[in-house]
């Protein structure tokens, strides 16, 4: 069918005589957005950021529980503003950047985070790890140029996002023990400390985490994909669709102006009363367990969260062989039925069409820049405690990563009658 031009008439002459109603209302949103954005990024800047390194100690006899501890702790730091804090000051939740970090084969944990989040991070690791050393140390991520890619450095990255919605869980550290004793545990972290080990001189792979805590959202959504996964009656009424729900109302409305009687009714009680709640009994084994890992997972703290990874390396060293077994570490957290990650298409810089090398260059230095200033992933993922201790923790004793620096002494306590000068 072949557009007529002639329709676009009175659309055109509508816009042309009445636009300038909707013009104000437009630029104040795109005004409103971009000062929002500006008087945050200056409140972040204001912001005193340390970095601080986990100094592993030689014997960790402790499973991800343990980092699961911490990070239920560390959602604490949640804040909220006011009116006029949020939009004339900026203030708004600010995060942290956990992250495991590869260079020329050594392996480090360093901590991104605001200055007044130190005290509550070290009690809270130093609670779970008490032969664990932090020390503030300079940022890794200044010891290179800032013009990467260039002549000397290439790159590659991305940000991993789920495949599924927030609620449905990945697989985590609890299905990777074995059940007779903690020896016998795997290390989810073994994968990613192989590839860091591998690493020549010249080559870096920065893994970063970047969480802040989030409120009940998302737990809200995961119980209503929950209702709806078992039949729950009114699952749909509990829903945010708001076409859905107006499309139902005005349906309900010609029923009863035209004498039929709407879903739900009173006629229709005594039907509705014979139905089940839900359909729980029918779902097959499988669905089952989905249902109770979703309950499972939104019963504990969420943090929003961001997964950024980055393969850097001197342009003759660089080997495109790393940025598969960087992503493959993380393959062995999906399963079909729960979650999973895939990465950003939005953000990788793997451009097939219009203007290739240019697009490409201008996304790595993109995902360069904001991994050096930890700037908040593009697109978000909530995490809860379980599934962050699963991709960040301290490597436990049954983990061997000899390039991996470990604490070789012990501190102790000084003697009780040792004088003070």
């Amino acid at each position: 069918m072949t557009p007529n031009p002639q329709a676009l008439l009175p659309i055109l002459n509508f816009l042309f005589n009445w636009g300038w109603l909707v013009a104000p209302l437009f630029l104040f949103l795109v005004w409103r957005s971009v000062w929002l954005v500006y008087v945050q990024k200056t409140y972040a800047n204001s912001q005193e950021w340390v970095t601080l390194e986990l100094k592993i100690p030689s014997l960790v006899e402790r499973t991800p529980k343990a980092m699961e501890q911490v990070f239920a702790g560390l959602h604490s730091i949640k804040s909220s503003a006011n009116f006029k804090e949020k939009w004339r000051d900026g203030k708004h939740q600010l995060h942290i950047s956990m992250e495991i970090i590869g260079i020329g084969g050594a392996i480090h944990f360093f901590i991104k985070t605001p200055a007044q989040f130190r005290r509550l991070i070290e009690s809270q690791i130093y609670s779970q790890y008490k032969d664990c050393e932090i020390e503030e140390v300079e940022d890794y991520a200044w010891s290179l140029p800032d013009n990467i890619p260039n002549e000397q450095y290439d790159l590659w990255g991305t940000e991993l996002i789920f495949t599924k919605e927030d609620a449905y869980p990945i697989r985590t550290y609890r299905f990777f023990e074995e059940p007779a004793t903690e020896k016998k545990f795997i290390d989810p972290l073994a994968s990613l400390m192989e590839v860091l080990g591998e690493l020549r001189e010249g080559e870096q792979i920065w893994v970063q985490y970047l969480i802040k805590p989030t409120g009940d959202e998302w737990q809200k959504a995961g119980q209503r994909l929950v209702d709806k996964l078992i039949g729950k009656k009114n699952a749909k009424k509990s829903g945010d669709n708001v076409a859905e729900e107006i499309y139902q109302f005005f349906y309900d409305l010609i029923g009863v102006l035209f004498g039929r009687t709407p879903a739900g009714s009173a006629t229709n009680g005594k039907e509705e009363k014979e139905k089940p709640e839900t359909l729980m009994q029918h779902l097959s084994p499988g669905m089952k367990e989905t249902v109770a890992a979703l309950e499972e997972s939104i019963s504990k703290h969420g943090f929003k969260s961001g997964i950024r990874i980055l393969y850097i390396a001197r342009a003759d060293v660089f080997s495109k062989a790393s940025i598969p077994a960087a992503l493959g570490a993380f393959k062995q957290f999906s399963t079909y039925n729960l979650n999973g990650f895939k990465p950003n298409d939005q953000v990788t810089p793997s451009i097939d069409y219009l203007f290739k090398k240019t697009r490409e260059y201008i996304r790595k230095r993109r995902l360069y820049t904001r991994a050096r200033i930890r700037f908040f992933v593009s697109k978000g993922i909530i995490f809860n405690t379980e599934e962050l201790a699963t991709v960040y923790h301290i490597p436990s004793v049954v983990l061997e990563a000899p390039k991996l620096p470990k604490i070789t002494a012990k501190k102790a306590e000084p003697p009780k009658a040792l004088p003070v000068i």
